[in-house]
């Protein structure tokens, strides 16, 4: 009964745990999770500035549009290929993400002696 339920409610996520490719699906939320973190605790360090934060932005969206239109063509998904380009998918959405975040956590390094 209870796997009925859960399957009811919440259906892509009993598939993303009872499938087959957990073995890829659970590393992959940890590593996006990672990758979502890392960005803006390194915004908040100011390790790059406002404008490299918004260029890593729309580079990882324009890839990861074109990975995942390429991930869905007819004869490359359900393939090894496919399943390599999905991955890469989400890797560069979270990358988006991290990058947006990190707007929000910027900090501006200090200046120094010289500048001043």
């Amino acid at each position: 009964m209870g796997l009925y339920a859960t399957n009811a409610l919440f259906p892509c996520i009993t598939l993303a745990i009872v499938s087959p490719r957990r073995f890829i699906v659970i590393p992959l939320i940890l590593i996006c999770i990672a990758i979502m973190v890392a960005i803006p605790v390194a915004a908040s360090r100011g390790k790059l500035h406002m404008a490299g934060y918004i260029g890593v932005a729309l580079a990882a969206f324009c890839s990861a549009m074109i990975l995942g239109k390429i991930s869905g063509i007819r004869g490359v998904s359900g393939t090894i290929i496919g399943l390599l380009l999905s991955v890469l998918f989400f890797l560069a959405i979270s990358a988006v993400l991290g990058s947006i975040a990190a707007l929000v956590f910027y900090k501006p390094p200090p200046e120094s002696e010289q500048t001043k």
